[in-house]
């Protein structure tokens, strides 16, 4: 690698690796208090939130990653232009590629790190994290609960119970208020914590299941002899879904089980799922690209920054939307997971092209007539708020 792209890869680096800090922290640090509940929970989870919070940070990580690679890498060739850089770079005979070259290695490093995460080390995180916290609402039933007593063991959820015999439960009640539409009231003759492949799930048997909307007072009743609950989010399980999705491994979902209930039940998921797992590597490259592409081509001093991190978001978060509404649809149409891969690849493709041919983005005839209805919009509603201001003055 030449002295002036190890120079561009170097500045790239760092922002991207600045970017995502400032991303994971800020994302980890709401994730972290959404579940704050869980220390009042019980005593001894002090201890365990932390280790269950580190548990987030694989996923969360690799899910911003692709956008701090997009963010650093336009901060990095904005700065080669704000400092005159890029024009003599130009100057110099260097093609667009050179310039791009470094941010394409950034993307390929990060596209290596978000497929290590999605097939091996983000499942084990993931089975991890539901595992302690299912370890921490097993305890706060079985060691917390005192017999005769409402206790809120989280945000919505009130449990009394009559009698406690070791992980054996008698007399069970549960009120799940998480909805805002529908309160749902759990009653049971008998519970027991059981532990099932190494996690803890509430088991009710012979009891009744009262479902009341919040704007209406009927109540429908329904009867069930047994009934699960995973004591991760203690929300009931569908389906015998014992084990949620991102928590399988890869090879678990390539090579599923037939006799697995939630396969049987609904195949199309393991799809869905490994249809994320094999895509997400794509968007770092074609989020590098499209930073090359916008932020890439020589611009003056008196040409501000702004529009290329404005457009440069803009397109990554379009891009990455469309992914998510692909995606969703795979589950009922499995014919569409091409459609999960063509995303990505087309955006890369285009931003290949966008670099073969000097194209810049910024300056090109879309980007300068949207920009253009936008400032007379902004124009429009200048000249009516200060005429109806101009108005109202004379009026008084």
């Amino acid at each position: 690698m030449k002295l002036l792209e190890r120079y561009i890869l170097r500045r790239a680096a760092v922002f991207s690796a600045a970017s995502l800090a400032a991303l994971v922290l800020v994302v980890w640090v709401v994730q972290v208090l959404q579940r704050v509940d869980l220390v009042r929970s019980t005593l001894g989870a002090v201890g365990d939130i932390l280790w269950i919070a580190l548990m987030l940070l694989p996923d969360l990580t690799a899910g911003v990653l692709p956008f701090a690679v997009l963010i650093g890498s336009i901060q990095a060739l904005n700065g080669l232009n704000t400092d005159s850089e890029r024009s003599v770079i130009s100057a110099a005979g260097a093609s667009q590629f050179l310039v791009a070259k470094p941010i394409i290695l950034l993307g390929l490093v990060a596209a290596a790190l978000v497929l290590f995460n999605s097939n091996i080390l983000g499942p084990a995180s993931s089975k991890a994290f539901q595992n302690g916290v299912r370890s921490i609402n097993a305890n706060a039933i079985s060691l917390f609960l005192t017999p005769g007593r409402f206790e809120r063991v989280q945000d919505g959820v009130v449990i009394s119970v009559a009698d406690m015999r070791g992980p054996v439960i008698q007399g069970l009640f549960l009120a799940d208020s998480r909805d805002p539409a529908t309160d749902v009231n759990y009653f049971a003759q008998e519970a027991s914590i059981v532990d099932l492949n190494g996690e803890s799930f509430l088991v009710l048997k012979n009891g009744q299941l009262h479902r009341k909307p919040v704007n209406d007072d009927a109540i429908s009743v329904i009867e069930f002899q047994t009934y699960a609950f995973d004591l991760a989010d203690l929300r009931p399980v569908s389906t015998r879904d014992w084990i949620r999705m991102s928590e399988r491994s890869t090879g678990e979902l390539t090579n599923p089980d037939p006799s697995d209930p939630l396969y049987q039940a609904n195949p199309n998921r393991f799809i869905e799922e490994l249809a994320l797992r094999w895509s997400d590597w794509l968007y770092p490259i074609a989020f590098a690209l499209w930073a090359a592409a916008v932020a890439g081509p020589p611009r003056t001093n008196r040409q501000g920054t702004g529009p290329t991190m404005v457009i440069g978001l803009g397109g990554a978060l379009i891009l990455k939307a469309l992914g998510f509404v692909s995606l969703s649809l795979v589950e009922a149409n499995t014919a569409l997971v091409p459609l999960v891969f063509a995303l990505p690849l087309v955006s890369a493709i285009s931003s290949t092209i966008l670099l073969a041919r000097n194209v810049n983005v910024v300056e090109s005839r879309f980007v300068s007539s949207i920009s253009e209805a936008i400032s007379n919009f902004a124009a429009a509603l200048r000249r009516r708020s200060f005429g109806g201001a101009r108005h109202t003055g004379r009026t008084a």
